[in-house]
């Protein structure tokens, strides 16, 4: 009998689609209810359109152009979760004249579309799923109280108007339920820590539940970053993401395309984001380029014929140019390769013999640019607003429900901070201290700390504010309008606009995913930028405890035993506060005061900070007493799930007791058990002492960003080419060679 294919949409993904059947021979006809770029491809007989496409309304336009497609069987495809919930409650009305890959499993599609069924299924599967919440109202908020933050935010229902909303705060939670109310209910989360490259995907083809092909993808790159659609993927050998995911949809006897979305927590355990079923994903063409035609598979399991055995995969990467159209070439540049990942490349539009919808994206891209570039004029409008005046009360609060994170980006950290770079520094005296924000239609979407001061030659210099107290830095940004790059570009352009001839913007410390966004942004700009090692930041996982202290060096258990056993026999007492008294304060003054320490360049700044602290319930103040003598002292801070080691302290005259140990070992069991902290971090450092504490390590740069638009930019240039040259010649090299001085950190 001929056979045919109806694919449902004329999308990116629903082309690949087209495409992966056209590749076997197989008829293809499109339906949708608006013609995208897809529709452009020769691949397609004809084009049905209709103008809507839901469950009530699909199987008649179904039954309508039945009769116009010319085949014996046609085999539907669905290519979003819409399609999937339309054929899932009415494909029963069309099945005398359509095939379907997965005919008769309906409600169990249902189900697993479902955001808040997916919890109970997870762990009926055996598999761990992050503590969840379903909010249907502005009342469910008080279910997520003891959840730790940072949250991620899902649409229960399929397609709705955003994908996932990050909130830092719970001023930013109630902020995004608020925006979204019309798309409640919403599901709840706390965040898995990772960048994209901790999320997998394990895709299958199944046929009565069981496995056909499978293969297993990562992600590159996704937009919003680590939380958002794919947009850089590749191949990867992870049996263990396939097992996953085979459990996973064990014993619901599906058939056709599913997939099931992973990502790798700090300890190496999966844990499950979302399944996809009924269709294939977005990234099919990574699945098809690699050797794995799940669109093909998908209609002989409809016409039930006889299934080809699998041919090994081939590596591959594949990049969707619609939603990042220039993502294969930063890649290419990044790496200095035309092979970025040593695999081949694969694109959402272009192909070969197939052109048409590669030319028609580029027209949508360049018409859609020109139009913005005629609206939005010069772009949008900043504005320096003084660190130490008073700022309109909706900034304010946009600040604070977009800090990145709830002590060391919050508004008063940076008015502290500015405040001590003015004590240390008097001389200094020109330097302005502001929040460089940027509006788009009067509305905040980019916020950045700013010292702005004369420096070298004379010229304007920019440093996003920071000094040794700080262990990261970066933009406060609207993550539903921009991606961390786009914000960089945004923030650089202010720059022009603001400062004129500004000669560089230094920016320290940053993570390397952090650093990677501004050099990218400063490249499609045309700027110069300069990455340097700055530091280390250690850190461990805690949540489970015992693994934490089996794993931790023997030399350090036994020195805890030891001085443990010791300690006992001696009158001593541990305090830990969030609520530090006056006399607490002193007593941790008095152990500073006589530890190794270098004198503290600013107590009125930590004497602040456990203010601000305290008043915020983000300071822990650990105290280790030897009879009335305090013989260790600790400043930590918690927040979102980790708990942060900011200052040490232990008295010299008593160091064979260990006593900064064995407070230490004591805090890192409060905070686990009273604050419910996962992860410890030591901040930033190189000491050897922390890796003995701490089992996971991520280097720490800084960036310089040298406007070589001017004149002094270039010779800044040229002095930093003709300087590292001397160093190579003399064996300087490394940091020393290499890392700008424009703006030293105090």
């Amino acid at each position: 009998m001929r056979s045919a294919a109806l694919v449902l949409g004329t999308c990116s993904h629903a082309l690949s689609v087209m495409r992966g059947l056209h590749r076997e021979g197989v008829p293809v006809y499109a339906l949708d209810s608006t013609l995208m770029v897809g529709s452009a491809s020769k691949v397609i007989r004809h084009v049905f359109t209709a103008p809507v496409l839901d469950a009530g309304a699909l199987p008649d336009v179904l039954r309508d152009i039945r009769s116009s497609i010319p085949f014996d069987q046609v085999v539907l495809f669905a290519t979003n979760d819409n399609h999937v919930r339309a054929l899932a409650s009415s494909f029963d009305q069309v099945a005398d004249q359509y095939l379907l890959s997965w005919a008769g499993q309906g409600p169990a599609m249902l189900r697993l579309q479902q955001k808040e069924e997916l919890e109970p299924v997870t762990l009926q599967q055996g598999l761990l799923y992050p503590k969840s919440a379903v909010i249907t109202s502005d009342a469910d908020l008080a279910s997520v109280a003891t959840f730790g933050y940072p949250l991620i935010l899902k649409p229960a229902r399929p397609l709705s108007s955003f994908k996932t909303a990050l909130a830092h705060t719970p001023a930013k939670l109630a902020d995004v339920i608020a925006r979204y109310q019309a798309d409640l209910p919403i599901v709840v989360q706390e965040y898995i820590a990772g960048d994209d490259t901790s999320l997998y995907f394990g895709a299958l083809v199944l046929d009565r539940g069981r496995t056909v092909q499978g293969m297993v993808g990562r992600k590159l790159a996704s937009f919003p970053p680590a939380r958002g659609q794919t947009t850089i993927a590749e191949t990867v050998e992870e049996p263990e993401v396939l097992r996953l995911t085979e459990q996973f949809f064990a014993g619901f006897n599906l058939s056709g395309p599913v997939s099931l979305e992973l990502k790798k927590g700090p300890d190496g355990r999966y844990w499950v984001i979302e399944p996809t079923v009924g269709r294939t994903d977005f990234w099919s063409e990574l699945c098809i380029a690699a050797g794995f035609n799940q669109p093909y598979l998908e209609f002989l399991i409809a016409l039930g014929q006889p299934l080809p055995a699998p041919k090994p995969l081939t590596p591959v990467a594949w990049y969707d140019c619609e939603r990042i159209p220039l993502a294969y070439w930063e890649q290419v540049r990044r790496q200095r390769s035309l092979r970025p990942y040593g695999k081949p490349a694969y694109f959402t539009f272009w192909r070969r013999g197939d052109m048409a919808p590669f030319w028609r994206a580029c027209r949508a891209l360049l018409s859609a640019r020109v139009q913005a570039r005629l609206q939005g004029g010069e772009g949008p409008e900043s504005k320096l607003f003084p660190l130490d005046q008073p700022m309109p009360s909706d900034l304010t609060d946009w600040l604070a429900a977009h800090a990145p994170h709830g002590v060391f980006a919050t508004p008063d950290w940076f008015r502290s901070l500015a405040s001590f770079e003015r004590s240390i520094r008097p001389r200094q005296q020109s330097a302005r201290f502001g929040w460089l924000v940027v509006f788009e239609r009067g509305a905040p979407t980019v916020a950045a700390p700013v010292e702005v001061l004369r420096g070298r030659a004379g010229r304007c210099e920019v440093r996003l504010l920071s000094n040794y107290y700080t262990p990261r830095i970066d933009l406060l940004f609207d993550q539903d309008r921009l991606s961390h790059r786009a914000a960089w570009g945004q923030l650089l352009r202010a720059c022009h606009r603001n400062f004129g001839s500004w000669l560089a913007l230094g920016v320290e410390p940053q993570q390397a995913a952090e650093a990677d966004d501004l050099q990218a942004a400063a490249a499609e700009l045309g700027l110069h930028s300069t990455r340097y090692l700055l530091s280390t930041n250690y850190y461990a996982d805690v949540e489970d405890i015992g693994r934490y202290w089996a794993n931790r060096p023997s030399q350090l258990r036994n020195t805890l035993r030891r001085k443990g056993r010791v300690l006992e026999r001696a009158q001593h007492r541990f305090e830990i506060t969030s609520t530090p008294t006056p006399e607490q304060i002193a007593a941790y003054w008095q152990s500073y005061h006589k530890s190794w320490k270098h004198r503290e360049p600013s107590p009125a700044f930590i004497n602040w900070l456990i203010e601000w602290g305290a008043a915020h319930g983000r300071v822990r103040l650990g105290l280790l007493y030897l009879g009335e003598r305090v013989a260790a002292s600790q400043l930590w801070l918690v927040d979102g799930g980790r708990a942060y080691i900011f200052k040490l302290a232990q008295d010299r005259d008593t160091d064979r007791h260990s006593p900064g140990s064995l407070l230490t070992e004591r805090m890192i069991r409060h905070v686990r058990e009273v604050d419910n902290v996962k992860v410890v971090d030591f901040l930033l450092g190189t000491d050897s002492y922390k890796q003995m504490w701490m089992d996971q390590s991520t280097p720490v740069y800084g960036v310089e960003i040298v406007n070589n638009r001017t004149l002094a930019g270039k010779t800044l240039l040229a002095y930093y080419a003709v300087r590292n040259r001397v160093g190579r010649r003399t064996g300087a090299t490394g940091d020393a060679a290499t890392a700008p001085s424009a703006v030293a950190r105090a």
